[in-house]
């Protein structure tokens, strides 16, 4: 998996799993994505914040400073998915 690619999953579940504390689901998707940034690309995540329609990422690699930007819509896109689904809106 590309490192953009792991970014942008564990920001989109990221996002569900602080939406939804008790989704064991989310929270173990966003465990995994954590460690695949950690293990297979050495990722230290800095923060996250937004700036006009992105999430910025800032980030370390092996001691490097590094940032990416995703648009909002899409990342919020897999929160709003599961909260427009009523199987998934029942106690987790």
């Amino acid at each position: 998996m590309q490192l953009v690619d792991a970014l942008s999953n564990w920001l989109s579940i990221k996002k569900v799993h602080e939406e939804r504390p008790h989704d064991l689901a989310a929270k173990e998707t966003f465990d995994f994505f954590g460690e695949i940034l950690k293990e297979d690309h050495h990722v230290n995540i800095s923060s996250v914040a937004t700036s006009g329609p992105y999430y910025i990422v800032l980030f370390e690699v092996d001691g490097l400073e590094k940032s990416e930007k995703f648009f909002i819509d899409v990342i919020d896109a897999l929160y709003e998915g599961i909260q427009n689904e009523p199987r998934f809106n029942e106690e987790c």
